[in-house]
């Protein structure tokens, strides 16, 4: 009896975490925060906000093991840099564009530091123009608040911490404006 007991004790502990399921996070963002470069005289003309992918293979929704984002984690970090970018007056086109900024999210990382959720998502982002890369980099997205405050608050630092990232590069700076 107790050999059964164990034995379903061992398969049930064994199995569980391929019968977990994810939470599913809403991801309502929204940047408050300031840009202080203005883009709206970028002297190389007009700017898309084109592609961004997951090139971290699974499930596009997956934030990390655990939760998931009520959309792809890409089109969130596309739909930031666009609010960033506009919040600093740049001129953003859907065609016609003379430069195009592209990206795919290549990790996401969550940690529990002293009762805080730190979530960092890297996405690498290119700049193209004329058919070629004029700038890359790699941005790293860190929020970092307290667990009571959930993952959606922790995405949201992440993502304010992509825009500054991307707004206070001095190279991308250089290219665009």
């Amino acid at each position: 009896m107790k050999a059964k007991a164990a034995l379903f004790t061992l398969f049930a502990v064994l199995t569980l975490p391929f019968l977990a399921v994810a939470e599913e996070v809403t991801i309502n963002y929204t940047y408050e925060g300031t840009i202080r470069p203005d883009f709206s005289n970028m002297s190389r003309g007009p700017l898309k906000v084109g592609e961004f992918t997951d090139s971290r293979g699974g499930n596009p929704n997956q934030i990390v093991d655990g939760y998931e984002a009520d959309r792809p984690l890409a089109d969130i970090v596309r739909d930031a840099l666009i609010q960033g970018l506009e919040k600093g007056k740049a001129g953003l086109v859907d065609s016609g564009e003379n430069m195009s900024l592209v990206g795919a999210i290549e990790s996401t990382e969550m940690q529990m530091v002293d009762g805080s959720i730190q979530l960092t998502i890297r996405t690498r982002v290119q700049l193209q123009g004329s058919g070629r890369t004029i700038w890359q980099t790699v941005l790293f997205g860190r929020g970092t608040v307290p667990e009571s405050d959930g993952m959606a608050k922790a995405v949201a630092g992440a993502m304010d911490r992509t825009i500054r990232g991307l707004v206070q590069d001095d190279y991308f700076l250089i290219e665009v404006l």
